[in-house]
């Protein structure tokens, strides 16, 4: 171990943090009480086609998470000696799992073998495609990064085929959903061609993780994050003009903007944990983002095998124990109100879960 490679911060409970606000972000979202527009608020649901919601920041939150978390993960192999090819085969296998993983959650939602792609799978797929990228130079990543962004752009501009409009960001009208339809099937939701914006995504934060492992000046990392979540946002903007934000189809003008949230909302928990010292504050956070991916799993199959699959009486007729929940929440309060506590009471379920593992210094890394 050279003096350099010991004295890089192996771990920010910051960016565990802010990993945990996106996956309690994430069971928020995806577990309400009630799938009626007119109880859940609009923030809580993703923008029908253009445009962006809270619920469509969370996904890149989790994407630029993964991104920051790699160079610290690699400074640990490259501190225990992992060779270049031993850590590709585990970067492997960590994408194999979670696709598997997703794959196994998608199939017991509709009760049969499927490998749909999908959340986990998407993740999965990204996170490799980027570790293959981790050797390069900052300034190779920066390019590359942009370049995507650009392609991705002139894809959907230029490409031709039945039904497709070049230059269209409308649905069915557009290059990305014509060159999907011969991969995926109709049920996925999860694009697969938008995934070359998406490793602009992942390396945004890569990019950060490298300056958060050499920069030692607090002052200058909050004026870094704030300077590039205002220009992330401001471009984003400025580039929705011309190119909408579009979380389906991961357009580049979604990919900046998201961006720019993810360094400002990091900004937040940075202050508070590192300068600030006041991690009891965010310390369920920090739980949650420690044991991300098995809370994700957990939960969503707790929902698919219990709440939604067990019946039980309510009011003298048949219903879920979901249905019985947010009805007895929604009893006590308003309909908005019960769908929101009944989300909670999940994110409870699984943080208690992750406190447990916690405790006992349970980590499952896929």
């Amino acid at each position: 171990m050279t003096q350099d490679q010991s004295l890089l911060p192996q771990r920010l409970s910051s960016l565990d943090a802010f990993r945990g606000f996106a996956v309690a972000g994430m069971l928020l979202v995806n577990n309400p009480g009630t799938w009626d527009p007119a109880v859940v608020p609009r923030l809580l649901f993703h923008a029908e086609w253009h445009g962006c919601t809270f619920a469509d920041l969370i996904f890149p939150f989790f994407l630029f998470a993964v991104g920051m978390a790699m160079p610290f993960s690699e400074a640990k192999r490259r501190e225990h000696g992992v060779s270049v090819w031993k850590g590709i085969l585990i970067a492997a296998r960590r994408a194999l799992l979670l696709y598997l993983l997703g794959a196994f959650l998608k199939s017991a939602s509709i009760n049969m073998p499927v490998l749909h792609f999908g959340i986990l799978q998407r993740i999965g797929v990204l996170y490799f495609i980027v570790y293959l990228l981790l050797p390069l130079k900052a300034r190779w990543q920066v390019a590359i990064g942009v370049t995507l962004l650009f392609v991705w752009w002139a894809i959907l501009a230029f490409v031709h085929g039945p039904g497709v409009i070049p230059g269209s960001f409308d649905r069915d009208l557009n290059a990305a959903q014509y060159l999907d339809s011969f991969i995926l099937v109709p049920e996925d939701k999860e694009t697969i061609i938008s995934m070359i914006p998406g490793i602009s995504t992942v390396l945004a934060g890569v990019l950060l993780g490298r300056f958060l492992m050499r920069q030692t000046d607090q002052k200058k990392v909050m004026s870094v994050l704030a300077g590039a979540g205002a220009a992330g946002i401001i471009v984003g903007l400025l580039w929705d003009l011309v190119v909408p934000l579009n979380k389906i189809l991961w357009t580049a003008s979604f990919a900046v903007y998201t961006a720019g949230w993810s360094c400002l909302v990091f900004l937040l928990f940075y202050w508070v944990i590192e300068v600030r010292k006041m991690s009891k504050i965010a310390f369920p956070l920090i739980v949650y983002g420690m044991n991300a991916i098995t809370l994700y799993v957990f939960t969503g199959l707790l929902v698919r095998w219990v709440m939604l699959s067990w019946k039980v009486s309510y009011n003298g007729a048949t219903t879920s124990l979901t249905g019985y929940f947010f009805k007895s929440f929604a009893s006590l309060t308003n309909p908005t109100i019960g769908s929101l506590l009944y989300s909670l009471m999940i994110i409870l379920i699984g943080w208690l879960l992750c406190y447990w593992m916690f405790r006992r210094k349970l980590f499952l890394k896929v």
